[in-house]
């Protein structure tokens, strides 16, 4: 383990590496979006006071 507590065969990933993209554009106007992952069906929603919630 490193210093972070990460395995040394841990690739580290850093943001600016990683996809972006805006809630606006991945929830659309209703706030909602679904995810099917790994047979599951989640939903991705923006809260009234604008934080995102996943549930399953």
């Amino acid at each position: 383990m490193n210093a972070r507590g990460k395995s040394p065969s841990t690739p580290e990933r850093r943001e600016e590496d990683a996809k972006a993209i805006d809630s606006e554009t991945l929830l659309g106007r209703d706030g909602r979006l679904i995810i099917h992952h790994e047979g599951r069906r989640y939903v991705l929603r923006r809260t009234r006071l604008g934080k995102l919630i996943l549930t399953a």
